[in-house]
């Protein structure tokens, strides 16, 4: 699978690609992120930077004092500038600071505010002023950008791409930046809108099945439907959970490691789980034998080579 995003044109592309490589007796499959892909980031400390030999250079240097100097450099900054102004090479982020909005600083006159406006009221290039500004305020200079999937008429059409996985996520990996832990939900939300909307994306059965069945069939694994004799991995969702903002963010204890993480809180939603039979969340609240028994999650082999 490879990742898929609300980019026009990636879209044609992609379908492209998939349908040859399926026509070649391909199994290929777009993995799409079925909500906008919005990433926070704090100073550089952000996967961004890794798309461009200029941003490595600088997540590379771990050091803050020895990242400043770099940062100032004046043969530094030009390469940045270069890479920044090349939007056709290969990339996810669309290396807009216009589009990235600051959301905390110790300089409260920035907050709320973009670069790019900033920077053209002090007369600068916008690479200069990020630059300047993380070196003044390092990781203390939080921000935010959206870098895909907002556009909700072609993100309705990418939903309905058969060749495209309703799937996607680095959250757990990228604890500070990303915060699509709940991505079922907000598709299922787009699409119990859309029907509220007399526009139907598809069926909600269908939405179900793309979650669920669609995807365990694709990697080959006994898993996604209900039937007698099978696993009961069961969520149980209140519809009337889905009324609520499912892309807001709260900060989390990530246990055991001393650190808070971007989680979505969803109360009201998910009610019932369970795991192999065995209730796992009871009432929206989790059940304390979870993670600490045996006789709930397995790994799942595939029963074919997916």
């Amino acid at each position: 699978m490879i990742d898929l995003k609300g980019n026009p044109t990636v879209r044609p592309m992609a379908n492209l690609v998939a349908w040859i490589a399926n026509a070649l007796r391909g199994n290929f499959r777009w993995q799409l992120l079925p909500t906008p892909f919005a990433i926070y980031a704090d100073g550089m400390d952000v996967v961004l930077f890794e798309e461009f030999g200029a941003g490595e250079m600088a997540l590379d240097v771990r050091d803050q004092l020895e990242r400043n100097e770099l940062l100032q450099d004046e043969s530094y900054r030009r390469t940045f500038r270069k890479f920044y102004r090349n939007k056709l090479s290969p990339r996810v982020w669309q290396r807009d600071f216009g589009d990235a909005t600051i959301l905390g600083c110790p300089d409260q006159s920035l907050v709320g505010r973009n670069f790019a406006e900033l920077a053209a009221e002090r007369g600068v290039h916008v690479v200069d002023f990020f630059l300047d500004t993380v070196v003044v305020h390092g990781r203390d200079l939080r921000w935010f950008t959206v870098i895909g999937n907002h556009r909700e008429d072609r993100l309705k059409q990418m939903v309905k791409n058969p060749h495209a996985l309703i799937t996607f996520s680095d959250a757990g990996a990228h604890i500070r930046n990303m915060a699509f832990y709940n991505l079922p939900l907000r598709f299922l939300k787009l699409v119990r809108d859309s029907h509220h909307q007399d526009s139907p994306v598809m069926s909600l059965e269908r939405a179900v099945h793309r979650l669920t069945g669609e995807q365990a069939d694709w990697l080959g694994i006994d898993a996604g439907h209900i039937r007698e004799g099978d696993r009961a991995d069961i969520t149980i969702i209140d519809p009337q959970g889905l009324d609520q903002d499912l892309e807001q963010v709260t900060w989390a204890e990530m246990e055991n490691f001393d650190l808070e993480r971007m989680v979505n809180r969803v109360p009201g939603c998910v009610k019932h789980v369970l795991i192999n039979g065995r209730p796992a969340v009871t009432d929206e609240m989790i059940t304390p034998e979870l993670g600490k028994e045996m006789g709930f999650g397995q790994f799942l082999s595939a029963t074919r080579d997916a």
